[in-house]
């Protein structure tokens, strides 16, 4: 009978010396621990004197120029951006500086250990997101490393996607918010700050398709919660719940109101907007699914280097720097917690993971995405599929702890048998996956063979069906790009199944009680913070390392050229205002980097506006020549850079060196300028369709638009800009007879007023992106000035959010620590009874 007893006892679970801790200390070595990380895969930025300033962050200074400029010129904030595609409205490059928050005070003081410091953040909101939710505090800090360090986010961070990256930080604190309001019993008006403030910061970040992606697991939490509520009768405190929460959000919006209201004024205009051409109200549907991620490349969720990345890409996308990895570790609790975790809310999480990652192929799953695109609001309004897999990676990293936290429960409770049925269904899925990356990839890019041969034909001046050119493109693939390719993916596919085996043996250890339970989940904390960062290390571009005392500007002033200071010297007119310039010799549609230097009429943006991309698309190289010199000369562009010293009509080379021409406009025409006459057309399509073919601007213009007068030829005419800038724009005209006024300047009617004498005028949609003005006979002082009315107001606004965000801080501080002094006085009472 004693030995029977004595077997019983050995049974009985033992707390180790992690659970012996108070969970102060849990949570101070835990949040120790993760702090820690960020500095094996940043330290270039913290301990090495550099700092990261990836190609996004030099395109948005380049195109940000005429801004500064402006603002330290006038001593007021530009809203016009008149160095980039001719002219645009300024938020769409940079937003007015905003009232003082954490972001632009102690976060911008910290910038020298970027993105250090944001990682902080990052992994302090999701371990505290994962606690909330009910979790240990070793499970916490795995789930924090799978949402810190998916290989998704060192590459927007080397990329320069500054935005993205900080919109994402605040999403843990988003759910912490949420869960103090809803699961806790905590302080209403700490939890009504916390919350506030992240979705302020999270706002104020400003990258609304972060935002608008994010609102799918947000919403479906809340929906649950709301039917939850529902169904227990009990919706009333559920009510009160959602009532605070919507007057923190209140708050957040009143405190960015000026970034949202400008886009919404903007977003009608914008290409995200639609084209009045094709008839739609939002992006193209190819444009909105380019980068749409394979069916095949899935795999690289878990095998990374199975499709390749950057230059060694071969899937399906034009290309792509990097993979979004979810890693083995996380996989392999990920199938644990999706078979048998009971947690209320794992489909919460696991729906719409399954959703985004559904949404992630883009146009290679059109039965869903197409409809989506054509019914779901504001679906079509953003590109790029494949940025999806972020929400999918958030989402599936609560399964993964789920996993993680069941697998510890059952060696707790002594169930043996239980956490090794799903280890061998996880184990199967991993065979297969590993079967794939040694067995299924091609390792060629559709295409790619017909794109070579059509290089190396041009290289050798033959045919692209000679045979000599078919056997070298398979020398070429088979020596060079299918090797280096099949390397890496069988690397990785190694690499999986080891880091998966060893995983799966740590697991085993602890279900048969031989590796004490809390250091098993540590060893596999610290093995899933080795695979992700090992793997991350690959895919964070040093080429945007540079010494951390260059300024943006000293790296962009290191790209000017002999060419760019000839055309800075020689782009003004008489009367003070730039001409512009089409700079073909750098890409001139998809780069920012010239405006930099003088104006152009290219650039660099996913939102620029939507009948200036018509003129591009149907404009600009239309014609006989190709190159529309009519559209050229309205634009006021007086130089067009090229490789090449072509000879087209009205382009004389003006200058010439190694790397490139440039080519002088000599019908150019001035900022303002009248024609002889103008014809009205049924539609703005009519319009585009009747410049896109040889006319002469200078002569005639054309508008959708009756006119209240009959237009004369007048060759005494007279306009001359006196004043030009960001915000104000002023002609004094002289004319024998009534008129038209063409302005080489953009048309946006929303904040822009015209007054001829003081009375105001109304501006005319002319050439399809000009503006037109009516102009009597008699001299005349013509003004043009741009006050958003989202500016002030927005900004009054802004000012009263966020005395209310502190002063919620403030009253939550303040009860506690009347509630704290109430308890010690309750506490000294008792001890004098």
């Amino acid at each position: 009978m004693p030995a029977k007893k004595s077997k019983k006892k050995s049974q009985l679970y033992t707390p180790d010396f992690w659970e012996m801790m108070t969970p102060a200390k849990q949570h101070l070595f835990a949040l120790g621990f993760l702090f820690i990380l960020p500095l094996f895969l940043y330290h270039a930025s913290v301990i090495g004197g550099q700092q990261y300033m990836g190609h996004d962050v030099l395109q948005w200074r380049a195109g940000a120029e005429s801004l500064m400029q402006h603002q330290e010129e006038f001593d007021e904030t530009a809203h016009w951006a008149a160095n980039m595609f001719s002219g645009m409205p300024a938020t769409t490059i940079s937003h007015p500086p905003q009232i003082s928050n954490l972001d632009n005070t102690l976060l911008r003081a910290l910038q020298f250990i970027y993105p250090a410091a944001e990682m902080w953040i990052l992994l302090a909101g999701a371990y505290l997101m994962f606690i909330l939710m009910g979790f240990r505090s070793i499970s916490a800090v795995f789930g924090a490393i799978i949402i810190g360090f998916t290989t998704y986010i060192p590459i927007i961070i080397g990329a320069g996607h500054n935005a993205k990256f900080l919109a994402y930080i605040y999403i843990p604190w988003l759910y912490v918010g949420y869960f103090l309001f809803t699961r806790a019993k905590f302080n209403r008006w700490a939890a009504f700050f916390i919350f506030a403030l992240a979705l302020t910061l999270h706002l104020r970040a400003y990258h609304p398709q972060v935002t608008y992606f994010f609102l799918f697991p947000l919403g479906t939490l809340f929906l649950y919660d709301l039917v939850k509520a529902i169904r227990s009768e009990s919706s009333k405190p559920f009510l009160v719940q959602t009532a605070w929460l919507a007057g923190a959000a209140a708050v957040a919006v009143m405190v960015s109101i000026q970034l949202y209201w400008s886009t919404f004024e903007y977003s009608s205009f914008s290409m995200r907007g639609g084209s009045e051409l094709a008839g739609t109200d939002g992006l193209a549907r190819e444009y909105a699914f380019a980068w749409s991620q394979g069916w095949g490349e899935l795999l690289t969720l878990l095998i990374p280097g199975a499709y390749g990345g950057s230059e060694l890409y071969w899937g399906p996308k034009t290309f792509t720097s990097g993979p979004h990895y979810f890693g083995a570790m996380a996989f392999l609790f990920f199938v644990i917690g999706a078979l048998k975790s009971n947690h209320k809310l794992k489909w919460i999480f696991l729906g719409p993971g399954i959703a985004t990652l559904l949404f992630s192929l883009g146009e290679h799953f059109g039965a869903l995405n197409n409809l989506m695109f054509d019914y779901f609001p504001l679906f079509d309004k953003f590109r790029v599929p494949e940025m999806w897999l972020m929400i999918t990676v958030f989402c599936f990293s609560v399964p993964a702890v789920m996993g993680l936290d069941w697998v510890m429960d059952q060696v707790k409770e002594s169930n043996k048998n239980t956490w090794r049925k799903p280890l061998y269904v996880s184990a199967a899925v991993a065979l297969m996956a590993i079967f794939a990356g040694f067995q299924l990839l091609s390792f060629e890019k559709a295409g790619e063979r017909a794109r070579l041969a059509q290089q190396i034909a041009s290289q050798s001046q033959v045919a692209p069906d000679d045979p000599r050119v078919s056997q070298t493109v398979s020398r070429i693939l088979q020596t060079e790009f299918l090797p280096a390719r099949e390397d890496l993916a069988t690397g990785d596919t190694i690499r999986f199944a080891v880091l998966f085996l060893i995983g799966a043996g740590i697991l085993w250890g602890m279900g048969i009680r031989k590796i004490p339970l809390s250091a098993g989940g540590i060893a596999l904390c610290v093995l899933l913070a080795y695979d992700l960062i090992s793997v991350d290390s690959r895919y964070l571009s040093e080429r945007s390392l540079v010494d951390q005392n260059l300024s943006r500007e000293a790296m962009i002033e290191r790209q000017e050229r002999p060419i760019d200071r000839f055309i800075a010297e020689n782009i003004r007119s008489d009367e003070g205002w730039p001409y512009r310039v089409l700079p073909f010799l750098d890409n001139a549609f998809n780069n920012a980097t010239p405006s930099y230097f003088y104006p152009s009429a290219g650039g660099y943006s996913g939102a620029k506006l939507g009948y200036y991309q018509d003129l591009i698309d149907e404009a600009i190289f239309s014609g006989s020549s190709g190159l529309n010199n009519g559209v050229l000369s309205m634009l006021n562009v007086k130089f067009v850079s090229h490789m090449q010293p072509i000879r087209l009509p009205g382009l004389e080379v003006v200058y010439q060196e190694e790397i490139g021409s440039v080519l002088e406009n000599i019908h150019v025409l001035p900022k303002a300028y009248f024609v002889d006459s103008v014809e009205v057309l049924d539609d703005q399509p009519s319009v585009l369709s009747q410049i896109s073919d040889d006319f002469n601007p200078a002569e005639i213009a054309f508008t959708a638009q009756e006119l209240s007068q009959p237009v004369r030829r007048d060759t005494t005419a007279i306009a001359e800009i006196t004043d030009y800038n960001a915000n104000f724009i002023s002609v004094n005209i002289y004319r024998e007879e009534p008129g038209f006024l063409v302005l080489g300047e953009i048309w946006y009617p929303p904040g822009w007023s015209a007054t001829l004498n003081g009375e105001e005028i109304e501006i005319v949609r002319t050439n399809y992106v000009l503006r037109g003005f009516e102009i009597p006979a008699g001299q005349h002082t013509l003004e043009m000035r741009l006050e958003p009315v989202w500016y002030k107001t927005g900004n009054t606004l802004a000012m009263i959010g966020t005395l209310l965000l502190f002063g919620s801080g403030f009253a939550g501080g303040f009860i506690a620590y009347r509630r704290r002094e109430e308890n010690e006085s309750f506490g000294e009472d008792s001890s004098d009874t």
